[in-house]
């Protein structure tokens, strides 16, 4: 069976959720020798703006900017994510190909209810995938089972106090860049059309510098935990 091993594997509801939420991050680790995978949940297909075609093609040239290793789609329903059986094995199966150190997932609560659903969905999955005889299958043949050492909760509309932050400041530029691939999303809208997510670029940079300035960087990424972090000492918190 081939190696997929990765460092960090990065759940996202849809397409561009982790691009929004913690590319900075995701850029900072690949430049430290890290690899990265990110895995779509859905296809995005209940977007006012786009298709699943022009999101997946979009999604791959966000990829390439950010140099990611390996992204794949899972086939949830758009705006049905449900924390159910068949999703976790989905969830799961996943999990044990990439073997990740860490998990990244949505935020704990959002506006939009597929990002609390995906995100107990994958920190249930990433509790159960370490578990023997919870069985699943890659190519037909049987997984072996994988636990995650963590998984971190990004943090995505709503404003979240986070639990730690990461700085991006140098990252910045590039993943905005990686946002912009997702031209489909980003755009200005047409006289008479809804209005786009455009604003949504200056929220995002907004968010990054108030995670910033508790910890003197121009921007930083927010998470969230379920458990505690644990460090060997006072001097690897400052």
């Amino acid at each position: 069976m081939k190696n997929y091993k990765v460092d960090i594997l990065a759940f996202g509801a849809h397409p561009d959720d982790v691009e929004c939420a913690a590319a900075g991050v995701l850029l900072k680790h690949i430049a430290l020798g890290k690899t990265v995978a990110i895995v779509d949940m859905t296809a995005g297909e209940m977007g006012t703006f786009g298709t699943p075609v022009t999101r997946k093609r979009e999604s791959d040239d966000a990829s390439k900017i950010l140099e990611i290793q390996y992204r794949e789609q899972l086939g949830l329903a758009d705006g049905s994510i449900e924390n159910n059986e068949a999703s976790r094995l989905l969830v799961i199966q996943a999990i044990r190909k990439y073997q990740p150190e860490i998990v990244l997932a949505n935020a704990i609560y959002d506006r939009h209810p597929d990002h609390a659903n995906a995100a107990k969905l994958v920190a249930d999955a990433s509790f159960l995938s370490g578990l023997k005889k919870k069985e699943t299958f890659l190519n037909g043949e049987a997984q072996d089972p994988w636990r995650p050492k963590t998984v971190y909760h990004y943090i995505q509309d709503y404003f979240i106090d986070p639990d730690f932050v990461i700085d991006i400041s140098t990252e910045m530029d590039k993943k905005i860049e990686a946002i912009k691939a997702f031209k489909s999303q980003f755009v200005k809208p047409k006289k008479n059309e809804p209005n786009s997510i455009l604003g949504l670029l200056d929220q995002v940079k907004s968010t990054n510098r108030i995670y910033g300035r508790p910890i003197n960087a121009k921007y930083a990424e927010g998470f969230t935990v379920s458990r505690y972090l644990g460090v060997q000492d006072f001097f690897q918190l400052i």
